[in-house]
């Protein structure tokens, strides 16, 4: 092999290195886009279910507060014996 056979040797390989680091490079960047858009989605989602259940919680607090207001006012009137047990708060 000759010094003009190596040197085009040299010169193809050092294209094709550039050629692959360039498509290293965008899977690089499409890589980076597509866990940045994870991460945002995973967020998102996470902020949602935060807000759903705070909104549950809220309500489970409402419904109990709710519940012992009911049995205060039916013991205070004395008629807490004579409401069927289907109305009454589950324990």
């Amino acid at each position: 092999m000759g010094i003009k056979e190596l040197r085009k040797e040299l010169s193809e390989l050092r294209i094709s290195m550039e050629k692959m680091t360039s498509e290293i490079h965008e899977t690089n960047i499409a890589i980076r886009d597509s866990l940045k858009m994870t991460s945002d989605t995973i967020k998102e989602m996470s902020d949602a279910f935060s807000k759903t259940l705070e909104d549950v919680m809220i309500q489970m607090s409402n419904l109990t507060i709710q519940m012992n207001v009911k049995d205060t006012i039916l013991k205070s009137l004395g008629i807490d014996g004579m409401i069927p047990d289907f109305f009454k708060k589950k324990k």
